[in-house]
């Protein structure tokens, strides 16, 4: 019996496509170009997207650019070996081999930066920089040789240094404590650190080959693929998230998190539809360029780790359902200030393991939160790490407030505007950084 294959149809490809993963549609899309444009009209589904410097993460898949270098001559080959098994160097590469800063790289037409003070500016090609490395080179050498020589003399290290010795041995002291292994490792380091000097001073050609790698990797399976190096990283890191991103209509993303501090660089109009969000608070600002404004996202969680920066009034902040905030210590004042602009219907305030806040400091953002009146129904959560926290921030609501009622674990209390709050905490099953979580719920009275 022959069988014939029948085409599908469109209706059927695009309903296909909807419910295929997007990275098996990018692969599809690159070997199958009769259904390019269609692809990129449907819908395109993705439970999470990170973006970085030049790594797009898509799901669980990862596509990240590198330089890779092809050594030419055997005594550097294996300096690059680790980098290259990395997928290559994150920065590009001048013509002696000294690496770029990406500070430098100007941003292009549809790029979203997320550069802050704290950008890569540092060069690696200056005097200074040669001279400490230098420096370092020969101290390498001088405990490598002072080992070989105490080796050859039948003289062990720890001997050596419980001894009487010299001005130069005294410098070193610390590094003969070094593994000979990797003092050996290290010097090959350093030559290989100063080579770009030594070719930029004679004017010489590096002995490698320049190729931009792209590495492809989920799980334990990873593809590579090489190109000539004849464009800059930042414009291969464009051109690929223009071939995964470019005239999509709809991108539907469950989670975006944002993990650089550097320029995104995405195709001229990028747009998601975001259903949570989490970034520092520096990135909030520019996470919001590229979310779609239109619908409340679920949750907005953000980490401040520098400057306090007041940004509560950022539509896709102040429409999220639930905010999240992870603040150090040290921001609890400002913190407790800015509850009078967030109108955010539930917000979790949470502290790293390092922050050990007070009972006091608690107390105070309560406080900071019940300043402004509350709709019914709205909440604030708080990780507490100990059970007796929990008591003491109790018992300053029952001192601060006239005709509470108790319960265990429970306060009670009314408001001037026919409305009552109910401060609680109750164990969590699986905290980590916190084993306790602390409620304030605003009730009609």
């Amino acid at each position: 019996m022959v069988s014939h294959s029948v085409p599908m149809g469109y209706e059927s490809l695009r309903t296909v496509l909807l419910h295929t993963d997007p990275n098996l549609r990018f692969e599809i899309a690159q070997r199958i170009p009769k259904i390019r444009l269609t692809e990129k009209a449907v819908p395109l589904r993705i439970g999470s997207l990170s973006f970085e410097k030049c790594t797009t993460t898509v799901n669980s898949q990862s596509y990240k650019l590198g330089v890779y270098r092809l050594c030419h001559t055997e005594d550097i080959l294996n300096e690059f070996t680790f980098r290259n098994k990395c997928g290559g160097v994150s920065r590009d590469l001048d013509q002696y081999g000294f690496e770029v800063p990406s500070a430098f790289d100007p941003i292009l037409n549809g790029d979203v930066s997320f550069r802050t003070r704290f950008a890569d500016v540092h060069r690696r090609d200056t005097e200074e920089i040669e001279h400490s490395l230098q420096l370092s080179l020969r101290d390498y050498e001088e405990a490598l040789a002072k080992i070989n020589q105490l080796e050859s003399e039948g003289k062990t290290v720890e001997e050596f240094l419980a001894g009487p010795m010299s001005e130069d041995d005294q410098r070193i002291r610390d590094m003969l404590e070094i593994p000979k292994e990797q003092l050996q490792s290290g010097l090959k380091g350093y030559r290989s650190l100063l080579l770009p000097f030594h070719y930029r001073r004679n004017n010489l050609s590096p002995p490698y080959t320049y190729y931009i790698q792209l590495t492809i990797s989920k799980g334990n399976v990873t593809t590579i693929q090489r190109y000539e190096y004849n464009q800059k990283l930042y414009e291969a890191a464009k051109k690929l998230n223009e071939i995964l991103f470019a005239n999509r209509p709809v991108i539907i993303v469950n989670q975006f998190k944002g993990n650089s501090f550097n320029v995104l660089r995405l195709p001229i109009g990028f747009k998601i539809f975001a259903n949570f969000v989490s970034g520092y608070n520096e990135q909030i600002v520019p996470i919001s360029s590229i979310v779609d404004s239109s619908r409340a996202l679920a949750e907005v969680r953000m980490v401040i780790n520098h400057e306090f920066i007041p940004i509560f009034q950022l539509s896709i902040v102040r429409n999220a359902e639930k905010l999240s905030i992870f603040p150090h210590q040290g921001h609890i004042d400002q913190l407790a200030r800015a509850f009078e602009t967030m109108e955010n219907q539930r917000i979790h305030i949470g502290f790293s393991q390092y922050d050990k806040p007070s009972a006091n400091n608690y107390f105070q953002l309560v406080q900071g939160w019940l300043s402004t009146e509350r709709n019914v129904g709205s909440k604030i959560t708080f990780g507490l790490k100990t059970d007796k926290i929990g008591e003491e921030v109790l018992e300053l609501v029952r001192n601060g407030n006239e005709g509470t009622e108790s319960t265990e674990r429970c306060v009670t209390f009314l408001q001037s505007d026919a409305t009552k709050v109910r401060i609680s905490y109750s164990p969590r099953d699986k905290g980590k950084s916190y084993k306790f979580l602390l409620n304030a719920l605003i009730l009609k009275a």
